[in-house]
């Protein structure tokens, strides 16, 4: 007997014993597999039908994981929707009142029987002062069921998506923190920059209990080589750098002065690897303090993955940016995954003397 009509029969069975073909007592017992005869395959078959057939194993898992946040999301407001209905509205806390680590992996199932056909839209909102009027940022992402399967819709939270709010500058000459973009819905903000919310469910994973730590890495495979990273620039994609190339500083929103740094790196991990990027005006050795990233990296060209929309500040924790205006200024990037690989690149830039927008 082939495994699909076991399946059958075996729902057909249960749905008969549950009482929901007992209406008619000339059906009399169900026998045993064992003495299964075609007119009783038969019936149990008719019976399958009768009660809906085998239930679909069409469901998605929203998968939320996130970069670390520094301490800085209190909580996640999740709602999940299908078609037109909400089918989760939930708000996510530390499990232990702690915010060190937070947010955690979480998942939700949604089931798809009788809708595979409907949008999935999810949105969440991470929060931190619950008394402020927005949330720090919000994720978006929209997919579609496949048919037959358990999919995953793998969301990543970022913490260059925090948007900050604008600070009174004052006489300070500390820089607030980098702020990310304000994307209109139905973009949203995936690695530093507004893009497309949709997921096309042909690009959807196959569902794993160990999702979190299985992540498909497509920057360290299997024997790849030792890793090699390489300097550029971008705000919205990855330029390669000639030797000595002029970047201008540009003052950012709030009240920073930095210029695009992007990197492009292979066989260290796509996501927990960190990127720490220091400033060395080779003239007078002045060191800008080190700025480093827990960013995950995008798949590039040629088995690289690329990191771009870096903004590297020119006066870092206070620094004065002006001694750098018109000087040459070595940009050192060091990439360390969480296996402990390393790469370090330097790349010569020249800073022009005026700001893109003083």
């Amino acid at each position: 007997m082939s495994a699909k009509l076991q399946s059958v029969l075996g729902w057909s069975t249960a749905c008969y014993r549950s009482g929901a073909m007992r209406q008619d007592p000339s059906l009399g017992a169900v026998p045993s597999s064992s003495r299964w005869s075609t007119s009783v395959v038969a019936a149990l078959m008719i019976l399958g039908l009768a009660c809906g057939g085998p239930p679909d194993p069409t469901q998605l898992v929203v998968g939320i994981q996130s970069e670390p946040m520094g301490g800085v999301v209190s909580a996640l407001h999740v709602a999940i929707r299908v078609g037109d209905a909400v089918v989760d509205d939930e708000l996510i806390r530390p499990p232990h009142g702690s915010k060190v680590g937070f947010p955690q992996p979480w998942e939700k199932t949604i089931s798809g029987a009788g809708r595979s056909a409907a949008q999935v839209d999810v949105r969440v909102d991470a929060i931190g002062d619950p008394a402020a009027p927005t949330p720090l940022f919000t994720r978006l992402a929209s997919t579609h069921f496949v048919r037959g399967r358990s999919a995953l819709l793998r969301t990543q939270l970022e913490s260059r998506c925090i948007v900050y709010p604008p600070t009174p500058r004052g006489n300070s000459k500390v820089p607030g923190p980098l702020s990310g973009p304000a994307c209109t819905p139905p973009a949203t903000c995936i690695m530093g920059i507004c893009q497309s919310s949709v997921v096309p469910a042909a690009a959807l994973e196959a569902y794993a209990p160990n999702w979190p730590s299985n992540a498909p890495d497509r920057c360290k495979p299997r024997n790849g080589g030792p890793p090699a990273l390489q300097v550029g620039t971008g705000q919205s994609y990855y330029l390669p750098l000639t030797p000595g190339q002029t970047l201008q500083a540009e003052a950012g929103p709030q009240g920073g002065h930095h210029i695009w740094i992007a990197t492009r790196m292979k066989n260290m991990k796509q996501a927990g690897s960190t990127t720490k990027i220091t400033g060395i005006q080779p003239d007078t050795g002045t060191t800008i303090p080190p700025t480093t990233l827990a960013f995950t990296y995008g798949p590039d060209e040629g088995g690289f993955c690329k990191l771009y929309g870096i903004r590297y500040q020119l006066d870092n924790e206070g620094i004065d940016y002006k001694q750098f205006l018109g000087k040459p200024l070595d940009v050192v990037v060091k990439v360390t995954d969480p296996s402990g690989s390393t790469a370090t690149s330097t790349a010569r830039v020249q800073i022009a003397s005026t700001l893109v927008n003083p």
